[in-house]
């Protein structure tokens, strides 16, 4: 089970990263199989595991992409890299903390995950534009603000990618969780994480 504090850099998820020398649990829920760090599994509601595995033993795994559409939008230079996504990798900065002890990577979108990506050479493809609204080729999020809000200032466009999920049978919970954000000094609008040429 892979966690992330933002549903909307879902759809750019490229891999799965875990820490070596973390103990992870396979667990039974609801008839599935699920696997998330030992030191996790009460918080989310798990009991005993049917097995106890590394980190290092999960290194390599594949899985199938909660979205399909990122091979497509690829240019010529990173769709040969797609062989290396949609795999479990080792990274530091994974912790049992919060979450699962499994984090989502979408490499253009966050600072860890870019680092990561680069070094394993991950695509770099991205599924939003720089106006932070979902690119051509990628389904109902099409021209979608990646921060969309109703009037009460409730996002709208992470609830729809979260129902999405939850109709495909890709969900398992979520809870209110608070951690900082970065916004604009001047101007006080949440911001985006965003790799771009510089």
């Amino acid at each position: 089970l892979a966690w992330t504090t933002t549903a909307w850099t879902l759809p750019g998820n490229v891999a799965l990263a875990v820490g070596k020398g973390i103990a992870y649990g396979v667990y039974e829920k609801d008839g599935e199989q699920v696997i998330v760090a030992v030191n996790r599994a009460e918080a989310l509601g798990l009991s005993e595991p049917k097995k106890t595995i590394s980190g290092e033993e999960l290194l390599g795994k594949k899985y199938k992409p909660l979205f399909g559409f990122l091979p497509a939008l690829a240019n010529e230079t990173e769709k040969p890299k797609f062989e290396k996504a949609y795999q479990v990798y080792a990274a530091d900065f994974v912790t049992t903390e919060e979450g699962t002890g499994v984090v989502h990577t979408a490499v253009m979108y966050g600072a860890d995950d870019f680092e990561l990506g680069t070094s394993i050479g991950l695509p770099k493809v991205h599924a939003v534009g720089a106006d932070g609204k979902f690119i051509s080729g990628t389904g109902y999020l099409e021209g979608r603000f990646v921060k969309e809000q109703d009037d009460n200032g409730k996002p709208t466009l992470a609830v729809e990618i979260i129902d999405d999920l939850k109709s495909r049978g890709l969900y398992f919970s979520q809870e209110n969780y608070k951690h900082t954000y970065p916004f604009c000094w001047r101007c006080k609008t949440p911001l985006i994480y965003y790799a771009r040429d510089s």
